[in-house]
């Protein structure tokens, strides 16, 4: 589906963790501020509440879908020079906002699937609709779900499983998908579904499938190595006091930002002060209003003078 077709269809939704983002994010009504991972712009929104007219935003989104989106969105704040549009992965950062270097006030990152993704079945995220085997978060990314799934040898597949899903059941699932591949080709959700179903027992066949569509995605996009290239670039497009907030919604993503939070504060010259030592999670009223709120963590770190 093109962006222009597809962009009337995402819906607004309230942004996880928006209140207590903002407090870490924003420093300065006048600063310069970067939203990562814009996807249909709820923090971005949130933020652009509070900057006077000299403050402004870049929001990044490897989507297209989502950069159309939110040109329609914000069509009078781009037009006002508040906010500008940039479809980049975030771990290109430093490479797309080198003008910046030094400069930003804020860097927000909210990991994982933006909700339109998951509602659109085209994509291919999402074990409970019937679609092809893509799984990218954009067009340029090197390889579908459906390729990887016809190439990997089953080493590899139990590998990724066991890495990415931490699926208990990595190895059997992998051989599986390898037997079923040699006779039929995996194409779509279903057929994927259809294999952990021949393996999985009932009472833990959702748990599992959550968990092996959730490591080909990561496998897919390589997004905990474009989390560590977005950490490592990140402070140093900071301004002195200028923060990094990271959004997170597993293990993986949260040790991550964890262990190399820790790692900036404890080197030789350390780049940043952590100002969440345990993550924040969002409060009870949030996840019955937002149920899929429920697994998100919160970090931030401060740049150092």
């Amino acid at each position: 589906m093109t962006p222009q077709n597809h962009q009337t269809s995402l819906s607004f939704h309230e942004p996880v963790m928006v209140r207590e983002a903002l407090e870490l994010w924003f420093r300065s009504p006048d600063g310069i501020y970067v939203d990562g991972t814009l996807g249909s712009g709820g923090h971005t929104a949130a933020l652009l509440k509070r900057l006077s007219p000299e403050g402004h935003i870049v929001g990044m989104d490897i989507d297209p879908n989502a950069i159309a989106y939110c040109q329609q969105r914000f069509a009078t704040e781009l037009q006002q020079g508040r906010l500008r549009l940039i479809r980049a992965n975030f771990r290109q950062a430093c490479e797309v906002l080198h003008d910046l270097k030094g400069k930003v006030q804020g860097f927000l990152l909210d990991l994982g699937l933006s909700w339109h993704q998951v509602d659109t079945p085209e994509r291919g995220f999402t074990f409970r609709a019937r679609g092809p085997l893509d799984m990218r978060f954009g067009p340029d990314s090197p390889q579908t779900a459906e390729a990887l799934l016809a190439a990997a040898s089953e080493e590899e597949l139990a590998s990724l499983l066991r890495r990415y899903g931490e699926e208990p059941r990595a190895r059997v699932l992998a051989r599986r998908i390898v037997q079923r591949r040699r006779s039929t080709p995996l194409r779509t959700t279903a057929d994927l579904r259809a294999v952990v179903e021949e393996v999985v027992p009932p009472p833990h066949r959702l748990k599992s499938l959550a968990r092996v569509f959730q490591a080909l995605r990561i496998a897919v996009n390589d997004e905990l190595g474009a989390l560590r290239e977005a950490l490592e670039c990140a402070p140093h497009l900071l301004a002195p006091t200028g923060r990094i907030v990271v959004i997170s919604y597993h293990s993986l993503e949260d040790r991550i930002v964890k262990e190399m939070f820790r790692q900036s504060f404890a080197s030789n010259m350390p780049l940043l002060r952590i100002l969440t030592p345990k993550p924040l999670r969002p409060s009870a009223e949030e996840i019955q209003q937002n149920p899929r709120a429920r697994s998100a963590r919160l970090r931030a770190a401060e740049r150092l003078p």
